[in-house]
């Protein structure tokens, strides 16, 4: 699995995930969980608090990743 998919795997549940969260869980450095949230937040996949170093996945593409593709 991707480094990004691990990401998004977390944060699948709709709650706040603090980077440092993130880096212990997946076993990653600061900067890489930050190049990852930086780009989901770039394309609106998630939502970031800059100021509490937290990212949340935003809902409508919760809603998107949650559908079944046929």
């Amino acid at each position: 699995m991707s480094k990004l998919a691990m990401v998004l795997d977390i944060l699948s549940d709709g709650k706040w995930h603090g980077i440092d969260e993130l880096q212990q869980r997946l076993e990653l450095d600061e900067r890489e969980v930050r190049v990852i949230a930086a780009f989901l937040s770039k394309y609106d996949f998630v939502k970031s608090d800059e100021e509490n170093r937290k990212v949340r996945i935003n809902r409508d593409f919760q809603k998107l990743l949650s559908q079944t593709v046929t």
